[in-house]
């Protein structure tokens, strides 16, 4: 097969090479920007079934006032010792007495901003994504308190945006609003922090990303070559191949993301270093076998041929093992897992036949002036590679020792790994959304910026009073949970927490018909009409009957209780007097003659009786519920007569009553551990609480990234692991070898995880590794490691079928040694160029896999791998007996 494909590529040379350049130039017309149809919203990676993404849902169904798909918080600092309203109390979150109400906000320069800006914001001129404006100059005395520091220096503006943070409108609005920030008065300061512009850095650092790593791999592509073959035409030919594979890569994933596919910001940068790297050492083992090819060739046709034939199967079958391994990310559950694996694959898989057409089609024109102004030669059959492989082979035991010896402290000390799920820290320190929660969190506390919401569901209603009673108590036990600096809700965002007690709203209404009563008893000891009062006091018992039919649907087995039967009985009683007071206090206001006063004192004498016996009834009723002070009531009379209630019941219940929201403040950072461990409690919490719902925000977002991630890492350790296993089984035809090909791999990734933890946490201060790092590290590793240990046996095995296993290995060994140490350094240098990135993250994931990929390089492949080789002797190839030998073959 391979020795046709070279036949191929020599015959039609000028065809493939046209082939490459006109389809890479159409994609790349055609297919959009990856930048554009990348994003780096983590929760669009979530399963649709995460608690999170369904609490997400619910709070847009119930409470759609109160949920947007992103939002920024504007964070406003007055400047030291400086005051946003100056002859304002300091407001405080706790108390909306101490806030700045209308009258007393003073125009000093950053309160006159804080008006101007809100203005704008809320304007005909606002950026068309603005769905809504929150600033201490509107709302309610609460809500300006909490938008202003206790300390008064800092104020809020929270703005709401139409769409999620990676959609092009929500985009262009953040930046016309960190335009319009610039402009602020002198010795005010003003930052864009939330959830918005924090996912807007992570774009921007990523693009940057991209454009240093691209122009710093091309540039360690080019001089690594330059020192590897001395010729300045040789790294032109592996740098035009990777180039066109990389440009058709690209184009082809673009499109899969403006279509099917949910790509990530990271895609773009992994498909730079890994085609650059992987894809540079499928050429440069192909160029390194025509040097030695063409040296005794006198065309470049024979060359070419022989040289495909010679080492396609063992690229291929490389190539193949990075290709299944990224491949095997497509179990995962994230998507960032599940999507950026394969499409790395791809562009591997399409590397991978540029180099077995693009590269011979190259190596067949130029011929020997690939490597002017040098001559094509063998190899030398002495030097450090000889040296050093003559070495392992002669004592392969200590060569085995030394590097375990090593290698497994470091190891164990890998397994206690921190994995880092704040995104704020993934951020440079410099960066003016880190800054701005830096201000708010100095100010107000770091749970400030992004609360959590906790939608509780009840079809049997959550405004009723079992359901008041059920949300008042779901506060109580969520407020005990570490690290929950407050609970609001309906209940305890009341003025008076006495307004939904019963025993307290008999009390008033008790007292109220006392006091008609009392006018009553006084209009009748003057003989003056009764009046006006007459109809206003006729609408009161009319509404106390409905208050108490709403108690007893509440709590039915009052309707037994004698306080309410005398209750209602007299409500009846006074109903059935109704028309006849009507008609008294008609004729007594339009003159009555002397006759009236008769009528009227008839009339009222009737009424105190069944007022006196509702006011005992009403007593009684009290007195029941006096013992019941955990027994609540919503009154639809008070929601009647009570716009703020009104309007407080539908901030935290929905139309229809059967949801309620809860909004949680923490004392930690939306993005800390202790956050997460929040969230897991509150969920529990609910679960006890037997209320169905689900809770919404960052931190839940963040809970649900972790648990999936843990699962994705048990994934990858088995599918990737199984994939590399089936195919170093195909192409050793072999069990022993490749499990201990895998054993060697596996020791190298957990050395590096010892050594990145020791480098970023103890010696750099961080909190620990980026959430996503170790297991891109583990695939990349596992994937791109594994090329060298292919490229090493796949020499063993045609060395040791003509020479036994230790002058095989040694072989291998010495005349593999520098082209796959130039390999390693090359792959090594690309992923290098990832620590120029500006996002923590990528700094670290670069660094971790340059350091194992050396590992790899200088000692897995060249000391552990070939010691092993040589003490199982023929084991190594079980069960075959060896190269090209059957089992019952002799040795």
């Amino acid at each position: 097969m391979f020795a046709r494909l070279g036949s191929f590529a020599v015959r039609y040379r000028w065809l493939i090479i046209a082939v490459w350049v006109v389809v890479a130039t159409a994609l790349t017309v055609l297919a959009p920007n990856i930048d554009d149809v990348a994003v780096s919203d983590q929760r669009a990676f979530l399963p649709s079934t995460a608690p999170s993404l369904e609490a997400s849902e619910l709070m847009k169904r119930y409470f759609p006032d109160r949920f947007s798909p992103s939002s920024a918080v504007i964070v406003i600092d007055a400047g030291d010792g400086a005051r946003i309203y100056p002859e304002a109390k300091a407001a405080s979150a706790s108390s909306a007495d101490d806030a700045p109400g209308a009258a007393e906000l003073v125009a000093s320069p950053a309160a006159q901003f804080v008006t101007d800006l809100t203005a704008w914001l809320g304007g005909p001129h606002a950026p068309s994504g603005v769905d809504r404006v929150l600033s201490p100059t509107q709302g309610d005395e609460q809500t300006r308190a909490s938008l202003v520091s206790p300390d008064g220096q800092v104020a809020l503006v929270l703005v709401r945006f139409a769409k999620v943070g990676t959609e092009q409108e929500t985009k262009e609005a953040m930046a016309a609003i960190k335009d319009h920030l610039r402009d602020t008065p002198p010795g005010v300061s003003a930052y864009m922090t939330g959830d918005g512009p924090i996912l807007a850095a992570y774009g921007s650092s990523s693009k940057g990303s991209v454009d240093s790593t691209t122009w710093i791999t091309i540039t360690l592509v080019v001089v690594i070559l330059l020192i590897i073959y001395r010729s300045p035409v040789s790294p032109f030919i592996p740098l035009i191949t990777i180039s066109l594979a990389y440009a058709i890569s690209r184009a082809v994933v673009a499109l899969l993301g403006a279509g099917p596919l949910t790509i990530s910001m990271y895609t773009n940068v992994f498909l730079i270093v890994v085609l650059f790297g992987a894809g540079t050492d499928y050429c440069l083992f192909l160029i390194s076998r025509f040097r030695e090819e063409m040296a005794d060739a006198t065309t470049p046709a024979p060359a070419v041929g022989t040289t495909v034939r010679a080492v396609g199967e063992t690229i291929a079958s490389s190539a193949g093992t990075v290709i299944v391994g990224l491949a095997m990310m497509t179990f995962a559950e994230l998507g960032l897992y599940n999507t950026t694996g394969p499409s790395i694959a791809i562009g591997v898989a399409i590397a991978l036949v540029a180099g077995l057409t693009l590269t011979p089609a190259l190596l067949a024109i130029l011929g020997e002036r690939a490597f002017w102004p040098r001559k094509a030669r063998h190899l030398r059959e002495a030097g450090y590679w000889h040296a050093w492989a003559a070495r392992v082979v002669r004592r392969p035991l200590l060569a085995l020792l030394i590097p375990v010896v090593v290698l497994v402290p470091l190891a164990v000390y890998g397994s206690g790994l921190v994995r880092d799920f704040d995104l704020l820290g993934d951020l440079p320190r410099d960066d003016e959304t880190r800054r701005g929660f830096d201000v708010l969190a100095a100010h107000f506390g770091p749970g400030q910026m992004q609360p959590l919401n906790v939608v509780a569901l009840d079809q049997a209603g959550l405004d009723t009073p079992l359901g008041l009673t059920r949300t008042a108590a779901l506060a109580g036990r969520l407020a005990t949970v570490p690290h929950v600096k407050s609970v609001r809700s309906f209940v305890g965002s009341l003025p008076d927490p006495a307004t939904l007690r019963v025993a307290d709203q008999l009390g008033v209404q008790k007292e109220a018909v006392r006091a008609v009563t009392a006018r009553l008893e006084r209009a009748l000891d003057s003989g003056q009409p009764w009046g006006p009062d007459a109809q206003s006091a006729a609408g009161g018992l009319l509404d106390l009957y409905g208050y108490l039919s709403q108690l007893a649907r509440g709590y039915p087995d009052i309707t037994a209780d004698p306080g309410y039967r005398q209750a209602i009985t007299a409500l009846s009683e006074l109903a059935r007097l109704a028309p006849e007071v009507e008609a008294s206090t008609t004729t007594s206001l339009q003159g009555p003659p002397p006759e009236s006063a008769d009528q009227f004192a008839t009339v009222a004498r009737e009424l105190l009786a069944p007022l006196r016996s509702l006011i005992s009834g009403l007593e009684a009723l009290q007195t029941r519920f006096a013992s019941q002070p955990e027994a609540l009531l919503l009154p639809e009379l008070y929601l009647k007569h009570n716009e703020g209630l009104k309007a407080l019941r539908d901030a935290y219940f929905s139309t229809d009553g059967t949801a309620a929201r809860l909004q949680i403040i923490l004392d930690t950072g939306p993005y800390t551990p202790e956050a997460l461990s929040a969230v897991e409690q509150i969920r529990q919490a609910m679960a006890d609480s037997g209320l169905q719902g689900g809770v919404e925000g960052n931190s839940a977002v963040l809970l649900d990234l972790r648990g999936a991630s843990d699962r994705d890492l048990t994934r990858a350790y088995v599918f990737v692991l199984a994939g590399v296993l089936v195919v170093l089984v195909l192409l050793l035809r072999a069990l022993v070898a490749p499990l201990y090909l895998i054993l060697t791999i596996l020791l190298s990734y957990s050395a590096t995880l010892g050594v990145t933890r020791l480098l970023f946490e103890d010696l750099l201060g961080t909190a620990g590794i980026t959430w996503w790092v170790p297991l891109f590290m583990f695939v990349m590793l596992v994937a791109l490691g594994m090329d060298y240990n292919i490229f090493l046996v796949g020499r063993v095995k045609e060395e040791v079928a003509g020479n036994g296993i230790s002058d095989g290995t040694r072989l291998a060994l010495a005349r593999t040694g520098g082209i796959i140490t130039s390999a390693g350094i090359i792959m090594a240098g690309t992923f290098a160029s990832m620590m120029s990135s500006r996002l923590l993250g990528l700094l670290q994931i670069g660094f971790a896999v340059t350091f194992g990929v050396l590992l790899d390089t200088f000692v897995v492949r060249t000391t552990l791998v070939p010691a092993l080789t040589v003490l199982l002797g023929r084991w190594a190839w079980w069960p075959r007996r060896g190269p090209g030998r059957s089992p019952r073959s002799g040795d």
